[in-house]
C-alpha cells in the first residue's frame, strides 16, 4: 500500500501470519477490489479482530495489513481488501465510527 496513507506504514506479513502472496483461495486480488483506510484500531487488534468486524460484507480473507510507526510498533491504522467498491461502501457506511474492542474506528475510502 502506498506510504500516502501517512507516517505509518504498512506491516507484510512481518509478525502477523499474513502477506500480499495468496488472497483467498485462488490468491490474486480482482480488478474490482478496493482499499479500505481504517484509523483507531486498537494497538492489540489482530487480524481475525478486523475480520470479525466487517463479518458479512464483502472483503477478501487475508487482506487485513496493520501499520507500524518509525519504531516498528503498532500505528492504530490499518487496511483491507472489499471485492468491489460497492462492497466497500456498504460497509463504510454500516461500519464507520462503530467500535472495535473500546476504540472506536473511522473508515476510509
Amino acid at each position: 500500500l502506498p506510504s500516502a496513507y501517512g507516517a505509518a506504514t504498512p506491516m507484510y506479513g512481518g509478525g502477523y501470519g499474513h502477506g500480499l502472496g495468496g488472497y483467498g483461495m485462488g490468491g490474486g486480488i480482482p480488478p474490482t477490489a478496493c482499499v479500505m483506510r481504517m484509523q483507531g484500531l486498537p494497538y492489540k487488534a489482530r487480524h481475525r479482530d478486523v475480520e470479525d468486524f466487517f463479518r458479512g460484507f464483502e472483503f477478501i480473507p487475508g487482506t487485513v495489513e496493520f501499520g507500524v510507526d518509525s519504531s516498528g510498533r503498532p500505528s492504530g491504522e490499518g487496511w483491507i481488501i472489499f471485492r468491489n467498491s460497492q462492497a466497500a461502501r456498504d460497509a463504510c457506511s454500516a461500519k464507520n465510527n462503530q467500535y472495535l474492542g473500546d476504540r472506536y474506528i473511522k473508515l476510509f475510502l
